[in-house]
């Protein structure tokens, strides 16, 4: 008896409970891309880089992993692997003025998901290098790495 009379509740309830857990959401379509040319130039018009340009704070962010970031990385980029971009780290990414996340190569998942995330958390200047760090070394050929990790791949 009670159940006939809550049913025509139901999709005001369902309704409800999507828009009290209603996060906010990006897709795809709210991923910026850069090319490795047009990064370096925004970079260079800020204020003071992570880069040593001068202007307005701009992080280089390297989402893959401590591994991978040793191995090879853009001079200067900060290293939060993905599964540590998160509220624990916002803090010490509250100081920059906006980020180029990079990955290893063309749409890189993990450079996709970071660039998303940091959405999530509020940050508004964020775009995501197109072609990662293989676009980066074909356009500069500028890149740290380390030689113990180059070796090891030989």
């Amino acid at each position: 008896m009670i159940a006939h009379l809550l049913r025509p509740l139901a999709p005001l309830a369902a309704a409800a409970c999507l828009f009290v857990a209603c996060e906010a959401k990006t897709s795809d379509r709210d991923i910026v891309w850069v090319d490795p040319a047009t990064a370096l130039v925004d970079a260079s018009k800020s204020e003071r880089t992570t880069l040593g340009f001068g202007g307005r704070s701009i992080a280089w962010l390297d989402p893959r992993t401590r591994e991978e970031f040793e191995a090879e990385h853009i001079e200067g980029a900060i290293n939060i692997p993905f599964p540590e971009l998160g509220e624990q780290t916002a803090g010490e990414l509250r100081g920059y003025g906006g980020f180029v996340v990079y990955g290893t190569d063309y749409a890189d998942p993990i450079a996709v998901s970071a660039s998303k995330r940091l959405l999530e958390m509020g940050f508004k200047d964020v775009t995501t290098l197109r072609g990662g760090l293989r676009a980066w070394r074909r356009a500069f050929g500028m890149v740290v790495r380390d030689p113990a990790a180059f070796y090891e791949e030989s």
